[in-house]
């Protein structure tokens, strides 16, 4: 096992696939130069394909060379375009895929893999136990039959580890298992200079305000540590800030600004015995936010939320798609929540079933319109309404956007505090009465983390949703929120990372770039 520390490594084009050519790439490789965002990239001189560190070292050394900046592109399923090029080099992970070691601990398994692995393939790879490796763990692995998993849970399972770990993503499971932070136990990440940093947790930690990084060359790497406060809620807004801070974690949802992450280890834990998942539909928003109030204390896997124009657009998705709809009739009501909750033998399932149905009874719902589903199927069925909201929201946005090329769906990713959820979702109401427009607000809100969508038929109402947007923002922060709790800053929210942070925090988090990339060459236009 390595020791933490920057190791010299010789760059090396071998076997990497390397693009050319302003034009070439706009025509061949369109795809590379925009996001989940819609903001397409331009200027882009060449494109590199690596599959090892020796490779993304070659791009890294060459773009510093030739004084090009360089920004790297993963899953690119981000809505914040902080994957979108504004000239210079290109940098994608994808060729990247490989599991790389896996080891076997007490209770759980580590596992190594290379950035560019997609969170479904290690789905499916740890349920038929091929992980394209041979040794003791991964034996023992396979004899597990798929009993354990990597808990973070993004809804976008084509995003990949190294994309996730970039921006510390979070989903639905959140609220029970913590966001991808709690699971990263080591990354290698090529740093702007060319070197390659290993990082083990717990090995580097802050001292007398610096984390100081042995080199096997030359002078120790001195890097400020951040001493910023940071919201005590879900967030993924700007670098990482915490007491005894350990340089793991700065790392961690830094978006791709201080270095190339190009290999992940990983916590598996056993997974759960069983799982039950269920909707609730309740006669009132108030209803639903105190059913989640209450939920909380059966300690639940994940709440989600649909509000009544999210469950009116999934009916009116239903219709139109027709028999081969995977979408329910929903019932009639004002809002849903989506819940799941683990049990392990038929007892417990009956026990667990009536509290929760004595929950819909005392928040004033219908036990008998509620769902429930024990298969794999029919959970994945019921999950998919996740999915499809956005899906919905996005075929509506591009019917808008034929009228008028500027218009875009304007998507919120606040957090607050859960004493704050009631008051935040007032203040979400009352603003969007004042100005009307198209909307519908939906998401994790266990963890006090909705998203608002709303959606402009005129340019003239998508103003008006920026404006909603940042006073939307601004109340966040006043209630000690996030302005971003989970999709990261990117090049899209910068306004609104110094809506949550002051000039002092700001400044410090330059800092922390100029150490590690004093040329600002990484992801230029991201975060800071």
């Amino acid at each position: 096992m390595y020791k933490s520390g920057i190791y010299h490594i010789e760059p090396d084009p071998e076997g990497m696939k390397v693009v050319r050519g302003l034009e070439r790439i706009r025509e061949d490789y369109p795809d590379y130069l925009r996001d989940e965002s819609n903001t397409i990239g331009s200027g882009v001189e060449a494109l590199f394909f690596p599959r090892t560190v020796e490779n993304i070292a070659y791009a890294v050394i060459e773009a510093s060379e030739k004084n090009k900046s360089l920004t790297v592109s993963g899953g690119r399923t981000g809505i914040c375009a902080g994957a979108v090029p504004q000239g210079g080099y290109l940098l994608s992970l994808e060729k990247m895929a490989s599991v790389v070691d896996i080891r076997s601990g007490t209770g759980s398994y580590e596992l190594t893999v290379q950035s560019g692995l997609r969170l479904a393939d290690l789905a499916l790879m740890l349920r038929t136990g091929d992980l394209g490796i041979e040794n003791e763990a991964s034996k023992l692995l396979r004899e597990s039959g798929g009993k354990y998993f990597y808990p973070p849970d993004p809804t976008e399972t084509s995003a990949t580890l190294g994309g996730t770990v970039a921006t510390n993503a979070s989903g639905a499971r959140t609220l029970f298992y913590g966001p991808t932070r709690h699971f990263v136990t080591g990354l290698e990440v090529v740093l702007p200079s060319g070197e390659l940093l290993r990082i083990r947790r717990g090995e580097i930690t802050a001292r007398d305000g610096v984390f100081k990084v042995r080199k096997e060359r030359g002078r120790p790497l001195v890097i400020p540590v951040p001493c910023y406060s940071m919201p005590k809620t879900k967030n993924s807004a700007g670098l990482y800030s915490g007491e005894a801070m350990d340089l793991i974690d700065l790392f961690i949802g830094s978006e791709g600004i201080l270095g190339i992450i190009a290999a992940v280890s990983i916590r598996l834990i056993e997974e759960p015995a069983a799982i039950f998942s269920g909707a609730a539909f309740l006669p009132s928003e108030a209803d639903a936010i105190d059913f989640v109030i209450r939920a909380k204390e059966n300690h639940p896997l994940a709440l989600e939320y649909f509000d009544e124009a999210s469950l009116g657009l999934l009916d009116e998705t239903r219709r139109e798609e027709g028999p081969i709809s995977e979408i329910p009739q929903i019932p009639e009501s004002k809002a849903c929540v989506y819940f799941e909750f683990t049990y392990d033998g038929e007892g417990l399932l009956k026990e667990r079933v009536s509290s929760w149905t004595a929950l819909i009874d005392q928040c004033h719902g219908d036990r008998r319109t509620a769902w429930g589903a024990l298969t794999r199927r029919d959970q994945l069925r019921l999950k998919g309404l996740r999915h499809a909201l956005p899906e919905s929201i996005n075929k509506i946005i591009a019917l808008n956007k034929r009228k008028d090329s500027r218009i875009h769906k304007v998507g919120t990713d606040m957090a607050v505090p859960d004493l704050y959820l009631k008051d935040m979702v007032q203040f979400y109401r009352s603003a969007l009465e004042r100005g009307p427009i198209r909307h519908v607000i939906f998401g994790h809100i266990g963890n006090s983390h909705l998203h608002v969508n709303m959606i402009p038929a005129t340019y003239d109402e998508l103003l008006r949703a920026k404006e909603l947007y940042r006073s939307f923002a601004q109340r966040a922060v006043e209630m000690g929120g996030s302005v971003s709790a989970e999709h990261g800053i990117g090049k899209l929210k910068r306004e609104f990372l110094k809506i949550q942070y002051s000039d002092g925090a700001m400044g410090e988090m330059r800092a922390v770039k100029d150490a590690i990339d004093p040329g600002h060459m990484l992801n230029p236009g991201d975060v800071v």
